[in-house]
């Protein structure tokens, strides 16, 4: 059973998944990054990155956006109440959903906590973390396993991935149900194909083996792929 503590005290996360409009993705995650915070919404976000998903891989045209909460549980009433409950009082924030519109027309967010070994945003800028493909996973478990699963990724699969070039971004549990995880990593197209190949011929026994392991945990599994923001923290840019 974690611990009253890390509840108190982990790191809580913005997920958002936004439903694009036409060929919205580029201006939109533009607007994204420029997007001050600090006046629209008090402070209270700080930008990990913003991604448009890969069409061939998942739902398009769709950007997928995830920010830290500064200052946890504060933050995250600070953000409550600039950005919805004094809504009509915040000309900044509702400049930037204006224009936003033009490249947007709805999406769905999910409020995340941190789980034991996910890298906050600080310590993803120290060790320089960066992929020109992200691996997002947004997956369903056993109601109540989400952290249990987060620990065995952490424990078990991130030095599998990371034998493989895959560094991790987040492992975070959602918040407000009981039965999703989101994980990411950075990576490369090299990369990523030979995981691809050594999944498929069984090259690397220890990917089937999580497979199976994995199974204990989740209910449904699903991954998709996204390419950064060209001017986000951790673009590698278009080159590799």
């Amino acid at each position: 059973m974690p611990s009253r503590e890390l509840y108190l005290h982990r790191e809580l996360y913005l997920h958002e998944v936004v439903d694009i409009v036409g060929e919205g993705a580029m201006p939109y995650m533009a607007h994204t990054v420029a997007f001050d915070a600090a006046a629209a919404a008090d402070r209270a976000l700080a930008l990990v990155g913003t991604w448009y998903t890969m069409g061939s891989t998942g739902r398009w045209p769709q950007v997928v956006n995830l920010w830290e909460v500064v200052d946890g549980w504060d933050g995250w009433r600070r953000l409550m109440q600039s950005t919805n409950l004094r809504r009509t009082q915040n000309p900044p924030l509702n400049d930037w959903w204006h224009k936003a519109l033009k490249s947007r027309s709805g999406g769905f967010d999910r409020l995340l906590g941190a789980a034991p070994g996910c890298p906050t945003l600080a310590e993803l800028r120290e060790l320089g973390v960066k992929g020109s493909v992200f691996v997002h996973e947004l997956s369903e478990v056993s109601a109540g396993a989400g952290l249990e699963y987060l620990a065995a990724v952490s424990g078990e699969w991130q030095p599998v991935m990371q034998d493989h070039g895959h560094l991790l971004v987040g492992l975070y549990e959602v918040l407000l149900t009981d039965r999703e995880v989101v994980t990411v990593w950075a990576t490369t197209p090299d990369a990523h194909c030979a995981f691809g190949e050594a999944s498929a011929d069984g090259s690397d026994p220890r990917i089937t083996n999580w497979r199976v392991r994995s199974r204990e945990f989740l209910t449904h599994w699903r991954e998709e792929l996204m390419t950064p923001g060209p001017d986000t923290l951790m673009s590698a840019g278009d080159s590799l």
